[in-house]
């Protein structure tokens, strides 16, 4: 869980004049976050604190642009197959090898942010 300060430390130099836009899976982690870090980051200087509304697989549903390290993808990564129900492009899914575990029940997937 990141504070407050955390925040300021790592991001600070480069949410100056910037909009903070913060966005998790479904946006309940980004939402606890945002009201984590808002004063701080509108005292780094940021312009604005916001959060991606329905999170960012509302956005790959709504087949809204997504951009990754190496430009421009259709791709999304649900943390294991549970998560994958909630994406409608089911197609365009990437699970990575600690999701192929947890959707195996090789791995304890409770307690997980």
């Amino acid at each position: 869980t990141m504070d407050a300060d955390t925040f300021r430390r790592r991001f600070g130099k480069d949410i100056d004049g910037r909009k903070v836009v913060l966005y998790c899976s479904v946006r309940v982690r980004s939402t606890e976050l945002a009201s984590r870090i808002r004063s701080a980051a509108l005292a780094a200087g940021a312009t604005s604190v916001a959060n991606l509304t329905g999170g960012i697989f509302s956005w790959h549903n709504e087949q809204r642009e997504l951009v990754n390290e190496s430009g421009p993808t259709d791709r999304i990564h649900p943390y294991n197959t549970f998560w994958g129900t909630l994406i409608e492009r089911d197609h365009l899914i990437s699970y990575d090898a600690h999701a192929k575990a947890a959707a195996s029940g090789s791995e304890d997937t409770t307690n997980r942010s």
